[in-house]
């Protein structure tokens, strides 16, 4: 059995930069709350918990405390909330996510409609539509569109979208908007895993993708690897049966830009334990990484 991972697995740099903060402010030993799940990981996020980081489920909850801004962001009404309750605010939105709030202010304020590609129940696109107007809509993958009305619009994706996403949807736009403006917002982290997997899918018997089940991204790649190969969408290496692996001689591993490297790890040495093999990897860095010249 060959196993091999992905380039690019695990922790980008905003989920990274958003539990730095966290983390922080927690050993400062003040009581902080992040407004909703930091990260989507269960494992990860029980594990900040255990360290001291609380989970509001809404603004309306806190008061007068240090609160983080999750790396999704939040909605403007959600932050004046915080403001408005005398909160310390921290914030560990994504640049990226960021970067799509201003670029929606913007468009409003020249005068376009905005479409948001994305999944209109995601925290990320809820906060992205909130910082829009009354022309601002949310368009899901393959969705087909109401006829459009507008002589100019604006295009702004959702960070985890494919890319063929965005690209199918500009090109639907094109023979109807004279005036149609592109900002294509999927941040590096989430194009480099999703090219890495397909590669190493197409190279693979069965892939493994590991992250939360609620994680956009990961989600993504599943769906990304799966038109390559056989693919299971795992949180936990406790979700592996020998069964899986029947006629699988080579393994391809990929991870989510959610997922932390102890869980890569965990998964890796459950395969190589089915595998019959007795001497787990210690770290991330004992996990052979998938090569395009190695093929």
């Amino acid at each position: 059995m060959q196993i091999r991972l992905a380039r690019y697995s695990g922790f980008c740099f905003g989920v990274r930069r958003a539990i730095q903060l966290a983390m922080d402010a927690v050993q400062k030993g003040e009581e902080v709350y992040s407004l909703g799940e930091l990260i989507h990981n269960p494992q990860f996020v029980q594990e900040l918990r255990a360290k001291g980081l609380r989970v509001a489920s809404a603004a309306q909850e806190l008061h007068n405390s240090v609160v983080i801004i999750r790396s999704h962001g939040i909605s403007k009404e959600e932050y004046n909330v915080l403001v408005k309750q005398g909160n310390t605010i921290i914030d560990a939105t994504c640049p990226y996510v960021s970067k799509t709030h201003d670029l929606i202010k913007q468009a409003n304020a020249e005068g376009y409609p905005v479409i948001i590609l994305g999944d209109p129940c995601h925290p990320e696109v809820i906060g992205m539509k909130s910082y829009g107007n009354s022309d601002t809509v949310v368009v899901s993958p393959n969705e087909e569109l109401a006829p459009v009305m507008a002589k100019r619009l604006c295009v702004i994706s959702q960070t985890t979208q494919k890319i063929e996403h965005l690209i199918n949807l500009v090109s639907s736009l094109l023979p109807k908007v004279m005036d149609l403006k592109v900002h294509n917002t999927i941040c590096l982290a989430t194009g480099q895993r999703q090219i890495a997997g397909a590669e190493l899918a197409k190279e693979s018997d069965i892939m493994v993708v590991i992250g939360g089940k609620h994680s956009s991204n990961t989600k993504m790649l599943a769906r990304l690897c799966s038109e390559y190969c056989p693919t299971i969408h795992i949180e936990t290496g406790a979700e592996l049966t020998p069964e899986i692996f029947v006629d699988k001689a080579r393994i391809g591993l990929c991870a989510g830009a959610s997922t932390p490297e102890a869980q890569i790890v965990e998964v890796y040495n459950k395969i190589m334990k089915i595998n019959g093999e007795e001497c787990p990897a210690t770290g991330i860095q004992n996990i052979p990484l998938f090569k395009e010249e190695s093929c």
